[in-house]
């Protein structure tokens, strides 16, 4: 009797203490567009370093369904505790939402944890603040570094090489075409997709312009960004792009195309070697990255240089007010930017570090390695890829379409940019 009696009151004791555990259990709420599969793993080695805190991850495609979501969440006051972010434009339209990051960023990683983000990075952290505001509303996760990948395979069956001239450009689009393939998917009804391609462009007229445009250094109607736009719409009227890219996305249909080999070049970044780690069944184009490699976007004119690298962050993560709520949302964002997360995400080759001193580990093969360290080396000298005004880049983003259509002529999409540039450094 005493037995059982003992027995019964350690289950009993032993249920008691179950049940306090999981009611002190602290849950944080995420929402971001990064791949399910991969967040399930760094929420899962972050359960297990902290296992008195849940995490709980919504999933959206970017556009639309992301933006509206986060819109719909801002005005009714429910955004969760975290949430992913775009440097500049997109993290200065929820910027009144987002809780400074500063001080908690210091005691988590000490006074100097700044200078350990690669620059670019550190730049697009301030993109767009008002002036004298120096507060961190964006902890970056990754780096990017954007490109032109193409199918090996493809090149190699159609005996082409990687274009080293618009020229060469034109002749390989052709070639694919003729062969029943996507000359160069372009996802043209995504703005992000879209400014890219014209950054890639901008870029070889003048290094860094387009960020002087944006400060209201340079006209957006200067001659350079004259002539990268007429070389965007070239990119539709010589054939590169595929038709019917003005109503294509690049996400999912582009990718998945891509991935299936019924592409043979796309405009994507540092991102897509992740393919390789997604769960199979894979396609024999995308198995350990083999059937893909990157350029960078060749001179649209006699004397330009082929495109620099343009990125930056990738994606960031933000504390919202309600997450400044909950101690436990800052704890994961940490380890998600800088900790046991962002390793996760790292060994899936989701993208390349932010901060220094990370790498990816694991079963790579000699070609990855070789592709990431390529994108290492050129993340330093990599040019901006943000924009800091919301409404700026939604004007660029129209002007890009209207010229793409045929509708509008470059130098006047161009001066609607600048007249929204002006107004909107005008409200700073």
């Amino acid at each position: 009797m005493r037995k059982t009696l003992f027995l019964a009151t350690t289950i009993l004791a032993a249920a008691l203490a179950t049940g306090s555990a999981f009611a002190e259990q602290k849950e944080v709420t995420v929402w971001s567009w990064f791949v399910q599969s991969t967040m399930a793993k760094s929420v899962a080695a972050f359960e297990k370093a902290h296992p008195d805190v849940k995490v709980t991850y919504t999933y959206y495609n970017y556009a639309p369904e992301y933006i509206t979501a986060l819109k719909a969440a801002a005005a009714s006051g429910s955004l969760p505790d975290v949430v992913g972010l775009q440097p500049g434009s997109l993290t200065q339209q929820y910027r009144e939402h987002l809780e400074p990051v500063n001080e908690r960023a210091a005691k988590e990683w000490g006074a100097d944890w700044a200078e350990k983000i690669f620059p670019v990075n550190r730049k697009q952290m301030l993109m767009g603040n008002p002036a004298g505001d120096q507060n961190y509303y964006i902890i970056p996760q990754e780096s990017q570094v954007l490109c032109i990948w193409y199918n090996r395979k493809l090149f190699e069956e159609l005996k082409l090489s990687v274009p080293k001239t618009y020229d060469e450009l034109k002749a390989a689009a052709k070639a694919l075409t003729d062969a029943g393939k996507i000359p160069m998917f372009q996802g043209a009804a995504d703005g992000w997709q879209n400014e890219n391609v014209f950054l890639m462009l901008a870029n070889q007229f003048s290094p860094g312009i387009v960020d002087k445009a944006q400060g209201g250094e340079v006209a957006w109607t200067s001659p350079e960004l004259v002539e990268a736009m007429k070389a965007w719409k070239g990119l539709f009227d010589d054939g590169i792009f595929q038709q019917g890219a003005l109503g294509a996305h690049a996400y999912p249909t582009g990718a998945q195309l891509f991935a299936q080999g019924r592409v043979g070049m796309m405009a994507l970044g540092s991102w897509w070697m992740q393919e390789s780690k997604f769960p199979p069944p894979l396609s024999e184009y995308v198995q350990n990255m083999d059937g893909f490699d990157f350029f960078y976007m060749p001179p649209v004119k006699d004397g330009n240089p082929a495109s620099p690298p343009v990125g930056g962050i990738d994606i960031g993560y933000g504390l919202t007010k309600n997450g400044a709520k909950n101690e436990a949302a800052w704890t994961f964002l940490a380890e998600l930017t800088n900790g046991v997360g962002l390793q996760e995400a790292l060994n899936d080759l989701n993208d390349l570090p932010a901060f220094e001193g990370h790498s990816p580990k694991g079963d790579l093969t000699d070609h990855v390695k070789e592709m990431s360290a390529r994108f290492m080396a050129d993340l330093p000298k990599a040019e901006n890829q943000r924009f800091a005004s919301p409404a700026v880049a939604e004007a660029l983003d129209n002007a890009l379409a209207g010229v793409a259509a045929g509708s509008i002529e470059p130098e006047a999409a161009l001066g609607a940019v600048d007249e929204a540039t002006k107004k909107a450094l005008a409200a700073k």
